[in-house]
């Protein structure tokens, strides 16, 4: 092979019946001291057997078929631990027997770098849905902060119109939420939030959307429930919280507004009757829930 000598990629030629190398190129013999008469599979990939990567047959049934003996693939090699881009092409030999011509280039530096560069798209990836959560989370409790409560406002009343379906908000605020942080502490306060905001996330049902409004105030987006549905949630969560005992501070208490959407009114008039139950809720005693 004088004039695949000069070709700088590794070149074979093997029988394709009993796979012994017929010829070989001074890169191939360097690269895996692959002689005449030596088996590819044993000399060049390290197999006892045929390799299961081998294209022979399916170049052979190309080639009766279409007329083409050639394919192209990518393979690593276990011997070496390289990637190589494989060409391979049936041709006639010297003696009338078909052989596989292979040109095997290295193409192990290219893999490496494409898989460095979906591992850096994965991990941007990752950042950037960390990011995004983190635009729409409030630090302190978790849940789901203004910010995205005044999107699916929107994008809730925007579907409700859309198909007709019924959609009820409730605001919720923890009672005497001052005197906690003046008889305790700020500190004691951002506790007493992060349980109130744990309760209602185990409570609410997997439907419903719950956000921190702002301050000690919490809001359920309630998509498709009715009224009476969104009134009955909002009893249970009050009740719920005024049972449960907290550190520090003992049992606290929360008032709850509810009201439902009215077909092409705006966003800001929901919330403003959601506010204005919640408001009556606190002027009736606290710990209740007002609705309409």
């Amino acid at each position: 092979m004088a004039a695949q000598d000069a070709i700088p990629f590794p070149v074979y030629v093997v029988d394709a019946t009993t796979l012994k190398i017929l010829a070989v190129n001074t890169a191939m013999r360097k690269l895996a001291g692959a002689g005449i008469g030596d088996t590819c599979h044993s000399r060049i990939y390290g197999q006892d057997t045929r390799c299961i990567h081998c294209p022979l047959e399916e170049m052979v049934a190309n080639r009766k078929r279409n007329g083409r003996g050639k394919i192209v693939f990518e393979h690593f090699n276990e011997a070496n631990d390289r990637w190589y881009q494989m060409e391979e092409t049936l041709i006639p030999w010297h003696d009338g027997q078909m052989a596989k011509y292979s040109i095997a280039v290295d193409i192990t530096a290219l893999k490496e770098a494409q898989n460095a560069l979906v591992e850096a798209h994965a991990e941007l990836t990752l950042k950037s849905r960390q990011l995004e959560r983190l635009v729409v989370t409030d630090q302190m409790t978790g849940l789901r902060n203004r910010r995205f409560l005044d999107q699916t406002f929107r994008s809730e009343v925007e579907r409700a119109n859309r198909y007709g379906t019924t959609l009820t908000v409730m605001i919720g605020d923890v009672d005497g939420f001052k005197l906690i942080n003046d008889q305790h502490g700020h500190p004691v306060g951002d506790t007493v939030l992060i349980q109130m905001a744990n309760i209602l996330r185990d409570n609410i049902r997997q439907m419903d959307i719950l956000g921190r409004w702002g301050g000690e105030e919490f809001a359920v987006i309630c998509p498709e429930t009715s009224l009476e549905g969104a009134t009955k949630l909002a009893e249970k969560l009050r009740s719920i919280v005024a049972e449960h005992e907290l550190p520090q501070v003992g049992h606290k208490t929360m008032s709850f507004g509810v009201t439902i959407y009215r077909p092409g009114e705006a966003v800001t008039e929901l919330i403003r009757r959601a506010d204005q139950y919640l408001y009556k809720a606190k002027e009736n005693g606290r710990n209740r829930v007002e609705f309409g």
